[in-house]
């Protein structure tokens, strides 16, 4: 949505093919409202040397240690398998947690903030937790009973649920799990729009692979700074194939439309285009650009230096406006004549500085 000219929306999309559609590009995007507009310098402007910057509030995720330690019982069966059975096995797997959450932690180009590990060996240790804040429920599913197991999940919408079966001491909910703990791609009835409460999708369990966990947290952060979220739309909003669109995108996803004319918008460039000073720095600009690794010139140039011109002024739009999303109407046809350019590259060098 950052760079495209229209909305789309489906009526049937659920939160977990949203999660999907939506994390790559809001990874590109920079979707999310951030107080560091104002701090922004314009006097470097754009630079492929920075860091890439990606914006947005952070994703808490709260870490619970499922397990219960077993009780000896007379002539019963009384301990459940998997690895951890004492309580020095649940130190040294709590420490192991903790260090692997580290280090992945600091393996995220993205705003993530992972709250002290909570144990949980009771449904009164989980309900205890239900009155606080957090994004995210990330169950390290070891052991204990399905009770337990349904007190994690019902905490908050978003859960993940991780298992062992090789990184570790093997965990009972890696064989455990089923389709009585979790949404399966069975379709719903059509009365049904989002999964019951409580029940993670079978995409949610991770095994093993922090990567993938990382995956997983990446999409819900750009979720968390999509919904929300203000975009400025020039030339005003349409949806391709569906005129409701920018409507359903207001009501179902909370999007804050602001218009912006290309009444108002066109003089702008037009002043930047006569201004030698800006087009001399858009030049400079187009021969650092020019230099990176695997980039070549396959038009006239001056069409590049036009697209550096109208790059910062897209910014402003932005920032004028307190969004940090931008889509433009009629990118192939209205703003041409006006910029000189194609609105295109502009739109990628913003993504290019996480913007």
């Amino acid at each position: 949505m950052n760079a495209t000219s229209s909305f789309m929306t489906s009526r049937d999309l659920t939160r977990r093919q949203f999660v999907y559609l939506t994390s790559c590009a809001l990874g590109a995007g920079g979707l999310g409202l951030r107080s560091v507009f104002g701090a922004a310098s314009e006097s470097e402007g754009w630079n492929p040397d920075k860091p890439f910057f990606t914006p947005g509030q952070k994703l808490k995720v709260q870490p619970l240690f499922l397990y219960r330690l077993p009780t000896p019982k007379e002539a019963a069966s009384w301990k459940s398998w998997g690895g951890v059975q004492t309580a020095a096995a649940v130190t040294e797997e709590t420490a192991r947690i903790q260090t692997e959450l580290e280090r992945m932690a600091g393996q995220a180009e993205f705003g993530l903030e992972i709250l002290p590990l909570a144990r949980i060996d009771s449904v009164e240790a989980a309900k205890k937790l239900a009155d606080q804040k957090w994004d995210v429920t990330l169950v390290y599913a070891c052991t204990g009973g399905g009770d337990m197991m349904r007190a994690c999940l019902a905490l908050k919408p978003d859960t993940l649920v991780f298992v062992r079966h090789r990184s570790g001491p093997v965990y009972y909910w890696y064989e455990g799990l089923s389709a009585q703990f979790l949404q399966s791609d069975t379709p719903a009835p059509a009365t049904t729009q989002t999964p019951s409460p409580g029940r993670p999708h079978v995409d949610d369990v991770v095994v093993d692979d922090y990567a993938e966990l990382l995956w997983r947290l990446r999409a819900l952060q750009g979720v968390k700074n999509f919904l929300g979220t203000r975009i400025v739309a020039l030339g005003g909003t349409w949806g391709k194939y569906a005129p409701d669109a920018p409507q359903k995108s207001q009501e179902r996803y909370g999007l804050q439309i602001v218009d912006a004319s290309y009444k108002d918008f066109e003089p702008r460039i037009r002043s930047a285009l006569a201004d030698r000073k800006l087009t001399d720095q858009a030049d400079e600009r187009v021969n650092k650009y020019l230099a990176l690794p695997n980039t070549a010139l396959r038009t006239d140039r001056k069409f590049v230096v036009n697209a550096f011109v109208l790059y910062p002024l897209f910014k402003d739009l932005m920032r004028e406006h307190s969004a940090p999303a931008f889509t433009i109407k009629s990118c192939m046809g209205t703003i041409l004549p006006m910029a000189q350019t194609t609105a295109c590259l502009s739109l990628e060098l913003l993504n290019d500085e996480g913007l």
